[in-house]
């Protein structure tokens, strides 16, 4: 059975944005699909999500792990967590690095992401416990930096998808279908 993990972004969900649309494609191709809602998702926090995961009723090993926003964090962090497996590939959809771009917006709050980010990404143990990475990105992308996630799907070896206008392809954009990132996996060969 192929499985897939969904781990969506700051005050989110797993039924928000393009999610269920994907769900639906995923499990048509045989997909088994763990969507769960993160734990105090207003505040990501990676020891939080970290705990809350690890002692979830799921194995991640070769799993197909999906992310928006500081969802792609929360991937990035389990990849270069000891007691996380090995997985099969990883798509970050509006990929959060940094909180470049998030002062004077209105729901912002200073601090809101201080445990979330660890020092530095390590690239070498992400790419060793991940041999597949996909890039999904508005190229006019409000909260989170497009040449920022450029640069990093660079350092990874990913492919990377501009979806122009595409804003933070979340639920505000009126995004509720991302076909390209679907041609993307099967392209991939992992539909």
């Amino acid at each position: 059975m192929k499985k897939a993990v969904f781990l969506h972004g700051t005050d989110g969900s797993p039924t928000d944005h393009w999610f269920p649309w994907l769900q639906k494609k995923l499990v048509e191709n045989g997909y088994q699909v763990f969507a769960p809602t993160l734990p105090e998702n207003h505040t990501p926090n990676r020891d939080t999500y970290e705990s809350f995961l690890k002692n979830a009723d799921w194995d991640f090993t070769d799993n197909l792990l999906v992310g928006h926003s500081s969802g792609t964090t929360t991937i990035l962090n389990l990849l270069m967590a000891d007691w996380f497996p090995n997985v099969k590939a990883s798509v970050l959809v509006g990929t959060f690095l940094n909180e470049d771009l998030l002062d004077g917006q209105e729901w912002y709050e200073p601090g809101q992401f201080d445990g979330l980010f660890v020092q530095d990404f390590d690239i070498g143990k992400i790419k060793q416990k991940c041999p597949e990475f996909i890039f999904v990105h508005g190229d006019n992308d409000h909260a989170c930096s497009y040449n920022d996630a450029k640069d990093f799907s660079d350092q990874v070896g990913g492919d990377f998808i501009t979806i122009k206008n595409g804003a933070h392809l979340s639920g505000s954009s009126g995004i509720t279908e991302i076909s390209e990132m679907v041609e993307a996996l099967d392209q991939k060969g992992l539909l």
